[in-house]
C-alpha cells in the first residue's frame, strides 16, 4: 500500500463535530435566550427561569435583583456581566458578586426595550433598541439618533466592523456609517435586520429575521451587496467559527451550517451556497428545533441556546463513516481511489465511496477482507473468495467442501492466496482456483506478506511462523515470544511490527521486541496497527486508540529501555464502541488518501492524522468558596479564619468547556502537602485540625490535552490561634518547663550533695575512730617501748659500735612516730582550707629537708572547693609530694594548680630519676598500694590522674577534678566546720 500520500485537508462538515446536548434531566435550563462567555471561562445562559453559570459540569443558579426577567448578556471589559432586563434598563453584576440597576437615571428612557450591547475598539460602550442606539459618554448614555441620519428610531442589531465603520440593523432596514463619517446612510428598506457578522476576509454578512442572508462588500465607494447569499425561512443569529464556518440558528428549523470551503466558491459559484447548507436538527439529536442564542467560546466549540437546553458542537477527531446502522463485525480493507470495502456479519459486501454507500452481491458472513501490495481487494465471504476487478467483486473459488469462514488472507510473490479457514480448519494456499492444504499445523489468526515477499503468520497460541520459500520458521514461547493473540501485522521502513493480546512488538532478527507505553498505561488486547504517511505509529485496542510520533518509534527502537509517550483516544474524543477481540481483524486500515479508519462495535470511524485536533487553551482555574465548620467566608485575598477549624472544605472551579470530564486539577497547601496532590476530577477538597497561622492553597489544571495552567488560583488562609496556641501562652509554657526542670536539677543537685556529706562524714567517723585507735595503741605504747631501750642503750659504753648502731636505729624511730603523728592528725582534719596554701606549706616543709628548691603557682579564678575534692585532692597532693621529696633524687619541685572553667589541674613536677617503666607499665610496684591509691582516691571524685616519668628526666603527676566533682555550687557558701 503506499505510504507517501498525505491526506488532504477535508472539510469541517457537521458531522465531524461531536454533538453534545443538555436537557433539564441534566440540570440544564429550558427557555435559553442568551449565551455569553466571561473572560474567566464560565458560560452564562439566561433562561426562563433566570440566569445560570456553567463550568462545563456543573449549571449554577445566579439569584438576580428582585428575580429580574433576563433575555440578554453581554461581557465587558473587567468581566463585568451586562443584563438586559425584559421589562426594561439592564443591571451589571461586577466580579465581585454586586449588582448595579441602569435606567433613567443614567440616560435610557424608561420601559426602553433594549435588544444587545457591544464596545468598540476604544472601550466605549454601546447599547441598542427600542429607543435606537446608545452610547455611554462616561456619565450617561447618550442617545444617537435622527441627528446623525438614524431615522427608523428602532435599532435591532449593531456591527462596529474592524475599519471602524457602524452597521446597524433596524426593524425596517440597514444603516451605515463610514468610519470617518459622522452620518448613517441608508442600504435597504427590506425589513428587520436580525443579526450583522464579519467574516474574516472582511465581507459584512446581514441576516434579515424572515429571509435570506446577505453578504456585503466594503470598498472604497462604499460596501455594495455581493451576488449569491442563503436563503432561509427564519434566522435568530449567525456567528463565523474559527474555520470561517457560518452557523445559522433557525427559529423552529435546527441549525445550519456552512463550511468555509463552501463559502469560498461563494464568488465563483453563487447559487451553490443554498445548496451546501447542513442542517442539524432534533432528528439529529438536538435539544430542540428553536434555537436562537449561538456563541462561540475561546476554545473553538459552537454553542446552541434552544427551546429545550444547550448544546455544544466541537470538532471531533474521529467522523462516523456513512454505513448503515446495526451493521456488526466490520472487515476493512482500502480499496482504489479512496474507497472503502466493508465486510459483516449481517449485511452483504458494502463500498464507501465519496461518502455514498454501495452494496454488492456478495454475501454475509464476510469476516476477511484483503488488500494485496498491487492494491488488488479480496472478500472472503462464506460462499468463497471474491476479487474486486474494475470496482467490482468477482466470485474467483468455492471454499474447500465442508469449510465455510475465512479467518484471514494474504498473498505471496508468486500470486499465491494463502487463506485460513474456519476457527480450526487449518491454513490452504489458492493457486489458479486449486486449493492445496498446507503441512503447517494451526489455523492463523493473521497473515501478512512483508517487503521481501516473506508471508507472516500468527496463531492464538502466542505463535509466528515465516514461510520463506520452502523454508518455514517457526518463533513461540521457547524463542521469548511475548504476544499472546496474533491480531495483525504491520511494516514501515522495512521493520515488520505484530500486535496481539499482550501488546505491540517489532520483528528483530530472531525476536520480537515489545515496546511499551508512558505512565505505565497497559498495552493489551491490540486488534489493529497502522503507521500513517508520516509514520507516526496509530494502536488500536479494546481501551481506545493509542497515537505515537514517529521521533518516538524511532527513539524507542534506538533505546529498547525507553517507553513510548502517547496520546489516547477514548469515546469522548469520538469513537462510537470499542474493538473486539473476538472480531475480523485488522481493525484499522489505511486508505489511500491517508485517512486511517476503524472499526468499532458501534460502527466505522475515519481519522484524518493531518487534521488532528488538540485543544492549546489552558483551563482558567478559579476558588469558588470556602467553608470552614459550616459558615462560608468571602473569597479574599486572605481570608481570616476563626481559631481551631476542624473542617475546612475548599471549592473550585476549572471550567474547560470541551471535554470536562478529562480536566484534570493538582493542589497544594502550604504546612500540610510537601508535594503537589493529584486532585483527578474532584473540585472540592477538605481538610482537617489546620495549624494556626497563615496557610496558602494553590490550584492547577490542565485540559483534555495536557495543556497545564501553571499559574491557576490561589488563596491565603489565615487561621487564628486559640489562646493556647499563641506565642506568648507557648513561651509561659516553655519557661515554665524550664523553671520545673530547674527545681528538678536543684532537688537532684541537692540529694547528690546530700549522699557526698554523709559519705564525707562517715568517711571521717572512720578516719577519727582509726586515729583514737593508733593514738591510744600505737602512738602511746610506742614511745614508751622506744624510752625503755633507750635506758639499756645508755648502758652500753659510749665508743661501741653497738651502741652506735642503735642510736641510729633509735633515731629514725623516732622519726616514724612523728610522721605517724602527722598522719594520724591529718585523719581528724576535715576544715577545708585553702588548697594551695594548704599544699604550699606542706611541701615547703619536706622540700627544704630533702635539700629541693620549691616552686608553687595558682592561676585561673580560685573558687570553693567540696569538702571531698579539698580532702582528697590533699591526701594526694601529700602523698606525691612525699614520695618526690623522699625517693625522686631531684633538685627541682614544682606545684601549679590550674582553677579553670571546666575543672581543677594539679600538677606535681621533680626533676628526679623518675619510675621504673616497668612499675609505671603494671601499674604499682609489687608488695607496695601508693599508685594503687592514689588511682582510687582520683575515682573517687570522677577525676583522671595521669603519671609521665622518663628515667633521668623527671615525673609529672597530673590530677584533672571536673567542675561537678571540684567546685562548690556558685549558690553554696563554702561549709565550713
Amino acid at each position: 500500500m503506499p505510504t507517501g500520500v498525505r491526506a488532504d485537508n477535508r472539510p469541517w462538515t457537521i458531522e465531524r463535530y461531536q454533538h453534545v446536548a443538555w436537557t433539564s434531566k441534566d440540570g440544564a435550563p429550558s427557555g435559553v435566550s442568551a449565551l455569553v462567555q466571561g473572560s474567566d471561562g464560565f458560560l452564562w445562559l439566561a433562561a426562563n427561569r433566570g440566569l445560570y453559570r456553567f463550568d462545563g459540569v456543573h449549571f449554577d443558579y445566579v439569584p438576580t435583583p428582585n428575580g429580574a426577567n433576563i433575555d440578554g448578556l453581554y461581557v465587558s471589559l473587567g468581566n463585568r456581566l451586562w443584563m438586559r432586563y425584559r421589562t426594561g434598563g439592564f443591571g451589571v453584576l461586577e466580579a465581585d458578586g454586586s449588582v448595579s440597576t441602569w435606567g433613567p437615571t443614567q440616560g435610557i428612557p424608561e420601559r426602553t426595550r433594549l435588544l444587545g450591547f457591544l464596545e468598540d475598539s476604544h472601550n466605549a460602550l454601546w447599547v441598542y433598541g427600542s429607543g435606537g442606539l446608545y452610547k455611554w459618554t462616561g456619565q450617561r448614555w447618550s442617545n444617537i439618533g435622527d441627528a446623525a441620519g438614524l431615522k427608523d428610531g428602532w435599532a435591532t442589531s449593531l456591527l462596529i466592523a474592524k475599519d471602524g465603520a457602524f452597521w446597524v440593523g433596524t426593524h425596517k432596514g440597514l444603516y451605515y456609517r463610514g468610519p470617518r463619517d459622522r452620518q448613517f446612510i441608508s442600504l435597504e428598506r427590506q425589513g428587520y435586520v436580525a443579526r450583522i457578522v464579519q467574516a474574516a476576509d472582511g465581507s459584512i454578512w446581514v441576516a434579515h429575521f424572515r429571509g435570506s442572508i446577505d453578504r456585503w462588500i466594503p470598498t472604497i465607494d462604499g460596501p455594495h451587496r455581493s451576488i449569491g447569499g442563503v436563503t432561509t425561512t427564519g434566522v435568530g443569529e449567525i456567528r463565523f467559527d474559527s474555520l470561517g464556518g457560518l452557523w445559522i440558528n433557525g427559529l423552529g428549523d435546527g441549525v445550519r451550517h456552512i463550511t468555509s470551503e463552501s463559502i469560498q466558491k461563494l464568488s465563483s459559484d453563487p447559487p451553490s451556497l443554498n445548496k451546501s447548507v447542513e442542517r442539524f436538527s432534533t432528528a439529529e439529536g438536538l435539544s430542540s428545533d428553536y434555537a436562537w442564542p449561538l456563541l462561540i467560546d475561546r476554545e473553538g466549540s459552537i454553542w446552541v441556546g434552544t427551546g429545550g437546553g444547550i448544546d455544544r458542537f466541537s470538532r471531533s477527531n474521529f467522523t462516523p463513516a456513512r454505513f448503515p446502522s446495526g451493521v456488526h463485525d466490520f472487515s476493512l480493507a482500502a480499496g482504489a481511489d479512496n474507497t472503502i470495502w466493508a465486510g459483516s456479519s449481517s449485511t452483504p459486501v458494502m463500498q464507501l465511496k465519496d461518502d455514498a454507500v454501495a452494496t454488492f452481491d456478495v454475501p454475509p458472513i464476510t469476516f476477511a477482507t484483503y488488500r494485496d501490495q498491487k492494491g488488488t481487494v479480496y472478500l472472503g465471504a462464506e460462499n468463497g473468495i471474491w476479487r474486486v476487478d474494475a470496482g467490482r467483486p468477482t466470485h474467483i473459488a468455492e471454499l474447500p467442501k465442508g469449510l465455510f469462514t475465512v479467518q484471514a488472507m494474504t498473498k505471496d510473490k508468486s500470486d499465491t492466496l494463502w487463506v485460513s479457514l474456519n476457527v480450526d480448519g487449518g491454513l490452504y494456499a489458492l493457486s489458479n482456483a486449486h486449493w492445496d492444504k498446507s503441512p503447517i499445523v494451526g489455523t492463523p489468526s493473521a497473515m501478512f506478506t512483508d517487503s521481501l515477499d516473506r508471508v507472516w503468520l500468527g496463531y492464538q497460541d502466542n505463535r509466528l511462523a515465516m514461510i520463506d520459500g520452502s523454508d518455514v520458521t517457526t518463533l513461540g514461547a521457547e524463542q521469548g515470544l511475548m504476544i499472546g493473540e496474533v491480531k495483525a501485522f504491520a511494516q514501515d521502513a522495512g521493520r515488520l511490527w505484530v500486535a496481539g493480546s499482550r501488546g505491540v512488538g517489532y520483528v528483530d532478527g530472531s525476536r520480537l521486541v515489545m515496546v511499551k507505553l508512558g505512565s505505565n498505561e497497559p498495552l493489551q488486547d491490540v486488534t489493529g496497527v497502522v503507521f500513517s504517511a508520516s509514520h507516526d505509529l496509530w494502536i488500536h485496542t479494546v481501551a481506545g486508540v493509542y497515537w505515537i510520533r514517529s521521533s518516538s518509534v524511532r527513539d524507542a527502537i534506538s533505546d529498547t529501555t525507553l517507553a513510548l509517550p502517547y496520546r489516547k483516544f477514548e469515546t469522548q474524543d469520538g469513537l462510537p464502541g470499542s474493538s473486539s477481540m473476538a472480531g475480523p481483524s485488522p481493525s484499522v486500515v489505511k486508505s489511500t488518501d491517508g485517512r486511517l479508519w476503524f472499526a468499532t462495535s458501534n460502527g466505522v470511524v475515519w481519522l484524518d492524522p493531518d487534521q488532528i485536533i488538540s485543544n492549546p487553551v489552558p483551563p482558567p482555574v478559579h476558588i469558588q468558596s470556602i467553608l470552614a465548620d459550616g459558615k462560608t467566608y468571602p473569597i479574599a485575598t486572605v481570608v481570616d479564619l476563626p481559631p481551631r477549624v476542624k473542617d475546612l472544605r475548599i471549592r473550585f472551579s476549572v471550567p474547560s468547556l470541551v471535554m470536562p470530564s478529562r480536566v484534570s486539577a493538582k493542589i497544594h497547601m502550604g504546612g500540610v502537602n510537601k508535594d503537589w496532590s493529584d486532585a483527578g476530577a474532584l473540585r472540592e477538597v477538605g481538610y482537617s485540625n489546620l495549624s494556626p497561622g497563615r496557610h496558602r492553597f494553590d490550584v492547577i489544571a490542565a485540559n483534555e490535552d495536557g495543556v497545564w495552567n501553571t499559574t491557576g488560583d490561589h488563596v491565603l488562609l489565615e487561621i487564628a490561634p486559640a489562646f493556647y496556641q499563641t506565642v506568648l501562652f507557648k513561651a509561659l509554657m516553655v519557661l515554665l518547663a524550664l523553671v520545673v526542670v530547674w527545681l528538678v536539677v536543684m532537688l537532684r543537685v541537692r540529694q547528690l550533695d546530700y549522699r557526698r556529706r554523709l559519705r564525707f562524714e562517715v568517711q571521717h567517723a572512720e578516719r577519727e575512730r582509726i586515729a583514737r585507735n593508733l593514738h591510744d595503741t600505737l602512738l602511746q605504747d610506742f614511745p614508751a617501748l622506744l624510752l625503755k631501750i633507750q635506758s639499756e642503750v645508755a648502758t652500753l659504753p659510749e665508743d661501741s659500735s653497738e651502741r652506735h648502731v642503735l642510736n641510729e636505729t633509735l633515731g629514725k624511730a623516732r622519726s616514724l612516730i612523728v610522721e605517724s603523728r602527722d598522719h594520724v592528725s591529718s585523719l581528724r582534719s576535715y576544715d577545708v582550707a585553702d588548697l594551695s596554701t594548704t599544699i604550699a606549706s606542706f611541701a615547703r616543709e619536706h622540700a627544704s629537708a630533702a635539700g629541693m628548691k620549691l616552686s608553687v603557682s595558682v592561676t585561673g579564678n580560685q573558687r570553693a572547693l567540696s569538702e571531698e575534692a579539698y580532702e582528697e585532692a590533699s591526701f594526694i597532693l601529700r602523698e606525691v609530694v612525699l614520695n618526690a621529696c623522699r625517693h625522686s633524687g631531684g633538685d627541682r619541685l614544682t606545684i601549679r594548680l590550674d582553677f579553670g572553667p571546666q575543672a581543677l589541674c594539679l600538677w606535681v613536677i621533680d626533676n628526679g630519676r623518675g619510675i621504673d617503666p616497668e612499675i609505671l607499665e603494671a601499674g604499682a610496684k609489687e608488695g607496695h598500694w601508693g599508685l594503687v591509691g592514689l588511682r582510687e582516691r582520683a575515682r573517687l571524685l570522677s577525676a583522671q590522674l595521669d603519671v609521665e616519668s622518663r628515667s633521668g628526666v623527671g615525673t609529672t603527676i597530673k590530677l584533672v577534678i571536673p567542675r561537678r566533682s571540684a567546685f562548690l555550687p556558685s549558690w553554696r557558701s563554702s561549709p565550713g566546720r
